[in-house]
């Protein structure tokens, strides 16, 4: 069986075939269409799903597919690169959850995510995905993908900055004008005291 981060062919030698549940870990370089390469640790949750265990050829089934490893870990890795090759990189950044799982596990009649996927030849079941990491391969993408964090939270700073600040004027010309009514007000009630007092 393939084995290994990345998944190599022959790694892992074993007597047994285990029905699981279990998972895989695997590491795939991808790139987006506008070439920054992206080296992602996915996880996959799996099992083997035999309907009737008394079916001999339902469980012959199980040993069809030699390395189910490595052919569902290159199976998903396709999938992932064929989407992730039609996305930019700012919208990959922001949605990669979102694309993974759609492009590994496809969309039903009402537009949602699947929560399966299937391999009929050997009845291997995928049922889910972990994005473990998503790391630039290239010092470039690294350096840009930092300096695109470091704008962001720049941004959001001097935006909630001049947002305080904005209602610390506001709350300022209130109370000035608070104030000016008030003396006004006292103003007019002296004047009419006055005129009172000299009638």
């Amino acid at each position: 069986l393939s084995g290994g981060k990345p998944k190599r062919p022959n790694v892992i030698k074993s007597l047994c075939l285990l029905l699981g549940p279990d998972f895989c870990t695997d590491i795939i370089t991808i790139e987006t269409a506008d070439h920054a390469r992206l080296q992602l640790q996915l996880s996959y949750n799996w099992h083997f799903e035999i309907v009737d265990k008394s079916d001999k050829k339902d469980a012959a089934k199980l040993f069809s597919v030699p390395d189910f490893v490595g052919d569902a870990c290159k199976a998903i890795a396709s999938r992932v690169r064929g989407a992730v090759a039609g996305v930019q990189f700012d919208d990959f950044h922001k949605n990669s959850a979102r694309i993974i799982r759609t492009s590994v596990f496809g969309l039903d009649e009402n537009q949602k995510v699947r929560n399966r996927f299937e391999f009929p030849a050997n009845n291997l079941v995928i049922t889910s995905i972990d994005i473990q990491s998503v790391e630039p391969v290239d010092q470039r993408t690294r350096d840009a993908l930092q300096k695109s964090v470091q704008l962001a939270i720049e941004i959001t700073t001097n935006s909630q900055e001049a947002s305080a600040r904005h209602e610390a004027e506001r709350l300022e010309q209130e109370a000035k004008g608070r104030l000016e009514r008030q003396k006004i007000m006292d103003e007019a009630e002296a004047e009419r005291a006055r005129k009172e007092l000299l009638e």
